[in-house]
């Protein structure tokens, strides 16, 4: 496996200002096979930055949309490779308002997809902001408490400030062989403020988060986002390429989840501190 960028270019990179000309991070060093992780659910991404498929009965739900540029036919090969069809997205979800994650919106926009964007109000102005007129176009607005339904399928969503104004999270099903399992998908688990009514949120939004009964799937979309005794993206990945039958699926790990969780409020705590 090739090296990653560093955390503080990758955070340079996610976090330049408007209109800031960038150049997406080199395909040698980011470049990844596809894997199908559930029945349902397929990671497309790069070395760094996540973005997934949801299948469902009537229609793909794609969420985020990588760097851009050359990262555009890169995803839709990655998709083609396991056999998805651009054609059969009926929804795109951009859950931050960093360029890593929707970049890629306005090309499939314009020149491959009729599916309808989303995202929340507070990171569709972040979007806009810094693109103008190449922003993608606004299809609809998710906030707190709405659902999606494609098919079979019902995605619960929570705004959860903190790494952006208007990061968005997901509950969702997935499925192992057919065995339903409960997931929990947060769009931006790393704080990016000091200001202490933001931390305090981002707090309350992670014990409210530890409360919610029976997730034993975490959904992640940088690789490095684990507890600090569990394994990354790529080795969960490893590990499921070489599961034998009777085997657990590496990514139904409540204790992991919850792990996790416990650590990042810890942190937070000390950040609340530390900004009072």
């Amino acid at each position: 496996m090739k090296t990653c960028l560093s955390v503080l270019t990758l955070s340079l990179l996610c976090c330049a200002g408007a209109h800031a000309q960038r150049t997406p991070p080199p395909m040698s060093e980011m470049a990844r096979e596809p894997f199908q992780v559930f029945d349902n659910l397929y990671f497309l991404g790069t070395g760094e930055v996540a973005s997934y498929v949801i299948t469902t009965s009537d229609g793909l739900i794609l969420i985020d949309t990588l760097y851009g540029g050359p990262y555009t036919p890169y995803l839709l090969d990655n998709m083609r490779e396991m056999g998805l069809d651009i054609a059969d997205v009926k929804y795109v979800l951009i859950l931050q308002g960093h360029w890593d994650h929707y970049m890629g919106a306005r090309t499939l926009q314009d020149e491959h997809t009729d599916a309808l964007f989303g995202a929340a109000e507070e990171d569709w102005k972040m979007i806009e902001a810094d693109q103008g007129d190449r922003a993608p176009r606004r299809d609809f607005v998710i906030e707190e408490g709405d659902t999606l339904t494609l098919g079979d399928t019902t995605l619960h969503f929570e705004i959860t400030p903190g790494h952006t104004p208007g990061t968005t999270s997901i509950r969702l099903p997935v499925f192992d062989n057919g065995q339903r399992h409960e997931a929990y998908f947060h769009g931006g688990s790393a704080l990016r403020s000091d200001d202490p009514a933001v931390i305090a949120e981002f707090l309350a939004d992670l014990e409210r988060i530890k409360q919610i009964p029976d997730i034993e799937v975490q959904i992640i979309n940088h690789y490095d986002i684990h507890a600090s005794n569990a394994d990354n993206l790529f080795e969960r990945a490893e590990r499921l390429a070489n599961r034998q039958p009777g085997d657990p699926h590496p990514w139904v790990a409540p204790d992991d989840f919850q792990n996790w969780l416990d650590e990042v409020i810890a942190d937070t705590q000390e950040r609340l501190v530390a900004a009072q």
